[in-house]
């Protein structure tokens, strides 16, 4: 299994305010979170980076050591706990640090994590940040988003078509530390072999359709090893600031 990430301020940002992380615990363990931060020039920029380490310090210290000790047997309630633990304390932090400054009144952060066991991937989200599970020519997304347009789809008065061109397009409906707590969604997905995880914030979904994604990602012209991973995140977003680069723009992809 091998892991890469790449993330750009895009062609219209004066900064990036995405945020991301990869733990590597094992060759066959890893952990990878994407934030995209919002709120003011400096506070969308401060949440992403508060909740990503606050959650991977959460987890870090529950994996290490269970790593240490494989003899024990944990369950996916346990892990499913964790990453909800994970969640709340970077909302906890990123609340907190809002209250503390006016200038971070609002600020908050989406995010969506991936804790990889082997074959298995345990996934979280909040907000309209992504995870796709991709294998050959075809793209599933893990993730459903949380954001007003979805909610439209979801009550029938959007067709995802229309929902690519809504006004609303950008309106988030949970996001971490913009209220007192927030509740993530869990997925889990199996991995085959020669499958691609990729956790992504929408500055790539938003100037990149899932069909591009797939041909970019599954194409194997190329090398398959950590450098040719490395090239299909550059590309991803070389792609994403081609088409406008309208927002920051974050690739990790993990590679079964």
């Amino acid at each position: 299994m091998i892991c890469s990430a790449n993330t750009n301020k895009g062609q219209k940002r004066s900064i990036n305010q995405d945020c991301y992380a990869i733990r590597r615990y094992t060759e066959k363990t890893y952990l990878c979170v994407v934030c995209d931060g919002m709120g003011g020039v400096k506070g969308g920029e401060e949440a992403s980076q508060i909740a990503c380490e606050a959650f991977l310090e959460t987890v870090d210290k529950w994996i290490t050591p269970y790593l240490k000790n494989r003899k024990k047997q944990v369950g996916t309630s346990e892990i499913r706990r964790v990453l909800v633990k994970g969640v709340d304390i970077a909302n906890e932090q990123v609340y907190l640090k809002a209250k503390q400054n006016p200038a971070h009144k609002g600020m908050g952060t989406t995010m969506v994590a991936a804790l990889v066991f082997d074959k298995t991937a345990f996934c979280l989200n909040v907000g309209d940040s992504r995870i796709y599970y991709l294998k050959g020519s075809s793209i599933e997304q893990v993730t459903k988003d949380h954001s007003y347009v979805q909610y439209l789809i979801d009550i029938g008065q959007l067709t995802p078509e229309e929902a690519e061109n809504s006004s609303n397009k950008n309106i988030i409906t949970r996001a971490i530390g913009t209220e007192i707590s927030v509740e993530p969604d869990l997925y889990m997905q199996r991995l085959d072999e020669g499958g691609f995880l990729l956790l992504c914030t929408d500055g790539l979904t938003n100037m990149v359709d899932d069909a591009t994604i797939c041909d970019i990602v599954s194409n194997e012209r190329g090398q398959v090893d950590q450098i040719g991973l490395d090239l299909k995140t550059r590309i991803l977003i070389d792609t994403a600031n081609e088409n406008g680069g309208l927002d920051n723009v974050t690739a990790v992809l993990v590679r079964v």
